[in-house]
């Protein structure tokens, strides 16, 4: 039996597997959603065997947490936000969550996460578990006080950030970033302090 042509487990070109794979599934997982997206089309996007993915990462869901993985320092960033006084709260909560959105390290890991949520059970509890792990870090008792306007403010950033970075909606996906929250942190503020101001 001929092996001409089959591939081997490794990414064209040579390089990292793991992250290789990595960067697939997250450009795969945000195209398609959990969902829609397969092993088979992960590992093809990558360059590599799909037998390397189950090596690396066991399954799906497996390989899908992995590509979830905030870099270091995404929590300590909230904490700073929250530390500061009551007045600009809402401001500093807004920029940190939205920011996540905009900066290249971790636009892809946002978008997945918002993508697949919104069509799956399994991806629905991981932003639940990703959202509610960041918002308990020591640090952050403050928001435990108050649940009920955590919940509202998370809801209306995601909500802002569905409409602006997954549907596109003109205007908002065309507005600059700094008014984007300056219109969005009033409501924030006014969930977590019971303030507008």
């Amino acid at each position: 039996m001929s092996t001409m042509g089959k591939r081997t487990g490794r990414p064209v070109g040579g390089g990292d597997n793991r992250a290789v794979i990595l960067a697939a599934a997250r450009q795969e997982f945000a195209a398609a959603g959990f969902r829609g997206a397969t092993l088979r089309s992960i590992a093809k996007r990558a360059g590599v065997d799909v037998a390397l993915l189950s090596h690396y990462f066991g399954n799906k869901d497996g390989l899908f947490a992995a590509t979830l993985e905030l870099p270091d320092g995404v929590g300590d960033a909230l904490v700073q936000a929250v530390s500061g006084p009551e007045r600009g709260l809402g401001e500093r909560v807004t920029r940190w969550y939205l920011g996540m959105w905009e900066r290249p390290e971790t636009r892809e890991q946002m978008q997945v996460l918002a993508r697949s949520a919104l069509g799956n059970d399994v991806a629905g509890a991981r932003m639940r578990d990703l959202l509610t792990g960041v918002i308990h870090r020591p640090g952050l008792a403050v928001l435990d006080e108050n649940p009920e306007g955590v919940g509202l403010a998370m809801a209306h950033l995601v909500g802002a950030a569905l409409v602006r970075y997954v549907i596109r909606l003109p205007p908002v996906a065309d507005m600059d970033f700094e008014t984007l929250v300056a219109r969005t942190a009033p409501a924030v503020q006014l969930h977590l302090t019971g303030r507008s101001s």
